[in-house]
């Protein structure tokens, strides 16, 4: 089975799913889903089937996913909040209650160069490597997927403020109000998991 971590945070359950190649079978197994989720890339397309899967696995049925007016997804059928994510190699889900955040992103060399455009000067002295700066970048796409709402900059006002061995203490700054958070975090193969706690 394709699923590596269920875990429990909190009151919440964050599912990882290790992409290889048997996701191809979701196009035979739920056909009018997978019409849903159709992409060119075959890349991406297994990346999504894999987030439906650990999904239906979490649920322990297929479920129907909308997105509100912001783009964020939503679970129309269960009481539950949903945040979802994929990258080369992972999907990952974070259900549970209240907002949500969960982000995985694989290791691309071409994120050191971009670095200074999601990086205060502060996070980038801690970010000085592909993990550290992969790691900051997952951490600012699950905040962002907590807040749920447009026009929330990654580099100002999203900060993280320090590394500890699994938390991130971090905050944000939308419509002035700051927002201090704890996100968890771990590191796994070729890539960063991060998650609001």
């Amino acid at each position: 089975m394709p699923i590596i971590e269920d875990i429990q945070v909190g009151k919440n359950r964050l599912g990882l799913w290790r992409i290889d190649g048997s996701e191809m079978s979701f196009e035979t197994q739920y056909p009018e889903v997978a019409a849903l989720l159709s992409v060119r890339h075959p890349r991406t397309q297994l990346q999504r089937y894999a987030s439906r899967l650990l999904l239906a696995e979490m649920l322990g049925e297929m479920p129907q996913v909308e997105k509100n007016e912001h783009g964020k997804p939503m679970l129309p059928k269960h009481p539950l909040e949903v945040s979802i994510s994929h990258t080369e190699g992972y999907a990952a889900i974070l259900l549970g209650t209240g907002p949500l955040g969960v982000d995985v992103q694989h290791y691309k060399p071409n994120v050191l160069k971009v670095r200074d455009r999601f990086l205060d000067e502060n996070e980038q002295e801690m970010a000085q490597d592909i993990e550290t700066t992969t790691l900051f970048w997952a951490a600012k796409e699950a905040i962002y997927k907590y807040n749920a709402k447009p026009a929330l900059d990654f580099r100002d006002p999203i900060t993280v403020h320090s590394i500890n061995e699994t938390i991130l203490p971090s905050s944000f700054v939308y419509e002035n109000v700051k927002t201090e958070l704890e996100l968890g975090w771990k590191r796994i193969e070729n890539a960063m998991l991060v998650w609001t706690t």
